[in-house]
């Protein structure tokens, strides 16, 4: 019989948002459903979640700092050609300290309501469990007496815990011995100047202080994990497959899926989908080289026929290519979601730099093949036709930059025949039921969280 199931703290950027949220929000939603104890605690809510705790960072500031914040937001409220003036008061003017950390380049910790995690439930929770820290709203500097007050699992979505700044480190390896001298200061969350080597020292120190369970999604970022020295601090590390919902994300009448979408019915004309955020210059989704491969795309014989569906952003409000692409604008319903998944005949995931990017996993579940770079964690969850057989497949990957192996991996898997389409989207929801089932990451998180919170288990920390 399951013991009693240890209340947990979810601890998120914001309840609706990305992959990380979402996962934050699955086993939340998880636990609850299970008749557990569960809270969702977030830097910043849509309100799609009921009971979400907003983590009080501003209220918590200094009386100086609130009253100068509410300075800004008078300015920003009157229009646009406020916006220097209210950055002024939001940075020099109301809280200099820390906007002079910033033009040195050192990470902003400065979120005292981190501090207050602890309370914001109405009882101590038995589990704290955090996920992405660097979007502007955690104090990493609180993780040492937060992680010895209550078990602590940190669930890695990206590399910026073992990095002196970036999420992804690109071609660097400097993380590996402590940073300094950054080639890539742009890139996200980027820095003014170049105090790579002090974040990244600060990170192990607070790290080495803490004591962490951590939780990775793919072999890739456990295995570049594993190659900082940041992991010999880690109380345990362990790999766990991210999951979708296979209830909601499954095969379904593809003609009421894209009547849903005002698409055309008829299925003798392809339809191509991918994020609007492929589409942009300086995304980590893809940017001028796969505008490129499209056009490419749509110049071929299958091409000229097809519909390309792009979900999400604002890529579309500005769009000046002479592409033919509808934007539907941002999606928060999963039900929608799959809909889009469901009318398309290949999903397009191009990305410079991925970690295991739950669309690619959605869009699999929903028998949609998909055509992606092969970065990241991405080979771990597409079977392609040379390591299987063509019957296993469920899509194709390409390099990063190469328009032209993009553009004609997209036209190969619409011109299969009938039989090898049915084939490839068979295949892909049955290895969607094997190995991308949420289902199967809740219970390996619940079973941990009763382990950590077991006695004989603190008693041994």
């Amino acid at each position: 019989m399951m013991r009693r199931l240890p209340s947990v703290l979810q601890v998120s950027t914001a309840d609706v948002l990305g992959g990380a949220e979402r996962i934050a929000r699955q086993l939340h939603e998880a636990i609850v459903s299970h008749g557990g104890e569960s809270w969702l605690a977030v830097g910043r809510t849509e309100g799609h979640v009921r009971g979400a705790l907003t983590i009080p960072n501003d209220s918590l500031r200094s009386a100086w700092t609130r009253h100068w914040l509410a300075v800004a937001e008078r300015l920003e409220s009157r229009g646009r050609g406020m916006s220097l003036a209210a950055r002024v008061a939001r940075g020099p003017v109301g809280d200099p300290l820390r906007w002079a950390s910033g033009q040195a380049g050192i990470e902003d910790f400065h979120y005292p309501g981190t501090y207050a995690l602890l309370d914001l439930p109405p009882r101590t929770p038995d589990v704290l469990h955090l996920h992405n820290l660097h979007n502007q709203y955690f104090d990493v500097r609180a993780l040492p007496s937060l992680s010895h007050a209550v078990p602590t699992v940190l669930t890695l979505h990206d590399q910026w815990i073992v990095t002196g700044h970036c999420a992804h480190a690109l071609d660097c390896t400097r993380w590996e011995t402590g940073c300094g001298r950054c080639p890539h200061l742009d890139t996200y969350p980027s820095l003014q100047r170049d105090a790579t080597h002090y974040n990244w020292s600060r990170k192990h120190r607070l790290v080495s202080e803490s004591a962490l369970h951590v939780a990775v999604p793919s072999m890739w970022l456990f295995n570049l994990v594993t190659r900082s020295r940041m992991a010999r601090a880690f109380r345990s590390l362990r790999l766990i497959r991210q999951g979708v919902d296979l209830a909601i994300f499954s095969p379904g009448d593809r003609v009421a899926a894209r009547a849903r979408l005002g698409l055309p019915t008829d299925l003798q004309r392809p339809v191509v989908l991918l994020l609007a955020d492929s589409l942009r210059d300086g995304s980590w989704k893809g940017g001028a080289w796969v505008r490129e491969a499209l056009e490419r795309f749509v110049a071929k014989p299958q091409g000229s026929t097809a519909a390309l569906l792009a979900v999400g952003g604002t890529a579309g409000m500005d769009w000046t290519s002479s592409l033919p692409i509808r934007f539907v604008g941002a999606v928060n319903d999963d039900a929608t979601m799959a809909a889009c998944y469901r009318a398309a005949d290949v999903f397009v995931h191009p990305s410079r730099f991925e970690n295991y990017p739950n669309a690619i996993m959605e869009s699999i579940a929903c028998g949609t093949p998909v055509v992606a770079t092969a970065v990241g964690g991405v080979p771990e969850q597409v079977r392609v036709a040379e390591s299987t057989t063509v019957d296993d497949a469920t899509g194709a990957m390409v390099p990063s930059y190469d328009a032209e192996g993009l553009a004609v991996a997209i036209e190969q898997l619409l011109t299969l025949d009938g039989a090898s389409q049915a084939r490839m989207r068979a295949a892909a929801r049955a290895d969607a039921r094997l190995r991308f089932d949420a289902r199967e990451m809740v219970r390996t998180y619940l079973a941990w969280y009763q382990h950590l919170s077991s006695p004989d288990a603190r008693a041994t920390a």
